[in-house]
């Protein structure tokens, strides 16, 4: 038996929820990136976002990131069972189909927008070895990049992406400069001219859209100006990416409070105390578990919201890091 069935087996007999008892006192902070309304590789569809609104209502507290962090701050106990529903990047599918469903479950979430890509200046830089890869007419993919090579077959959108997302992970370890050359070059190698702004598919939503958001309960933070890896930047480049994103949102959204999401969850002290310089009000990491209210609101640890039901369940009960640290 796999492990797919013997997870359904045990949502089936509620076999996590002593797990989500024993941490009912850590805050359950979730992480979305893109939706599609129905099945997409790499997107949480409609059906399955209710799916995990319907037992997230039913068994959690859902919270704004606001009144979750203030706690935090003040050193307050959690009140238990306090969820958080955060969504990175601000891509136009988040106000399409995410925000309405948001609205019927009258929940609130933050999202986090790159300002330069909600004003159509720049791409998710990663989207661009999407782009290329799903364009081009090739059927298969290789190039070196830094000492490395990257060796695909290309036969369907599924490979495709999975090309991009290794050509990405090269990439990330590049510096800004470099990245951006080697992005150039294999858009070249691929023989895909590459349009100044995203086009529909990988574009954002705009600033109105987030005006109205805001207005019914969503909370716009900051992703950077332009969505680099922050540990791959100079001290000037740093600061300007935190500091400009930040005061464009307060300008276009009028609030004070902006919360931050280090992009690729990259950082380091130099960033975790800059973006405290900068005047946010919180931080978010990628780092997967639970949080405690003893936590720095400047690392904010989340759980990836997986779409199978039972991964779900068993990952936002904490029962993955129990596990892991038998294991360990």
């Amino acid at each position: 038996m796999n492990k797919s069935a013997i997870g359904k087996i045990l949502l089936q007999f509620n076999a996590f929820a002593p797990f989500r008892f024993f941490n009912r006192d850590k805050l359950l902070v979730l992480v979305y990136h893109r939706f599609s309304n129905g099945e997409e590789i790499g997107k949480t569809s409609a059906t399955v976002f209710r799916r995990h609104l319907d037992y997230l209502v039913r068994h959690y507290r859902v919270v704004s990131l606001t009144e979750a962090v203030s706690r935090v701050s003040a050193l307050q106990k959690l009140s238990g069972r306090e969820a958080v529903i955060t969504i990175d990047d601000g891509y136009h599918d988040f106000y399409d189909i995410a925000f309405p469903i948001l609205r019927e479950y009258n929940v609130p979430a933050t999202v986090y927008a790159v300002t330069g890509f909600v004003e159509g200046h720049c791409w998710i830089w990663t989207d661009i070895a999407r782009y290329v890869s799903l364009s081009a007419s090739n059927a298969d993919l290789e190039i070196e990049i830094n000492g490395t090579m990257v060796k695909r077959s290309l036969n369907g959108p599924g490979s495709r992406l999975a090309a991009a997302g290794a050509v990405n992970q090269v990439l990330k370890k590049l510096s800004d400069q470099e990245k951006d050359r080697e992005l150039e070059r294999f858009a070249q190698i691929m023989k895909v001219e590459v349009p100044d702004r995203p086009p529909p598919e990988f574009g954002s939503f705009t600033w109105d859209q987030a005006r109205e958001m805001a207005s019914a309960g969503i909370e716009i933070g900051s992703h950077t100006v332009s969505h680099p890896i922050l540990t791959n930047v100079d001290a000037e480049r740093l600061t300007s990416e935190l500091e400009d994103s930040k005061i464009i949102i307060q300008r276009e959204i009028g609030t004070n409070t902006v919360h931050f999401c280090y992009p690729n969850g990259d950082y380091a002290e130099r960033e975790r105390n800059a973006v405290e310089q900068a005047g946010y009000a919180s931080a978010v990491s990628t780092e997967i578990r639970l949080c405690s209210d003893s936590a720095d609101r400047f690392q904010i640890p989340r759980i990836d919201a997986e779409p199978e039901m039972y991964r779900f369940v068993q990952a936002t009960s904490g029962f993955d890091r129990l596990k892991t640290a038998i294991r360990g």
